[in-house]
């Protein structure tokens, strides 16, 4: 498989579609990751410790694997993103394409963007400026995760590594 590196000096409009590939498609990688393994961990809608150790884990994993195939603002996209709430928005996503009838799997019917306030998201940006699990709109984070998404694929996009 070639590098992003080795596709960049030649054509750099092509060099820039593939690293937002690789973006994207690990984002997606990541958060269907996350949907299945807290889907299958989760109780009381909580996850076990060792489960959110095995997340950071391989979220660490993708990041260096995007450093080394693509360079450091491919590996910073995808932490941006997953900072700014788009990986959860995509968790949902899995939610609502795969659609499971069994509990305790969020689903079309049960998920949690159906209430108005989130207390979840304390380590997004919006979280990190308010009291401690405090509620959030959910509103306030979608518009989060859409300027996010945004700024992360602007900055990706802006670097010729």
């Amino acid at each position: 498989m070639a590098s992003c590196s080795s596709v960049l000096h030649a054509q750099p409009d092509s060099a820039r579609l593939e690293r937002t590939a690789y973006v994207l498609g690990s984002s997606l990688a990541f958060s269907l990751f996350d949907y299945v393994g807290y889907g299958l961990v989760r109780k009381n809608n909580q996850a076990p410790l060792s489960y959110r150790l095995l997340q950071v884990s391989v979220q660490a994993a993708i990041s260096y694997f995007l450093y080394k195939q693509c360079g450091l603002s491919s590996a910073i996209t995808f932490n941006l993103m997953w900072w700014t709430w788009c990986d959860d928005i995509s968790f949902y996503g899995w939610g609502n394409l795969l659609n499971p009838s069994w509990p305790p799997w969020e689903n079309r019917t049960h998920n949690g963007l159906m209430g108005r306030q989130i207390d979840w998201a304390y380590w997004t940006p919006i979280g990190l400026t308010r009291p401690w699990k405090s509620l959030i709109a959910r509103d306030v984070l979608v518009a989060q995760a859409a300027i996010g998404f945004s700024v992360s694929i602007g900055y990706l996009l802006g670097f010729s590594e």
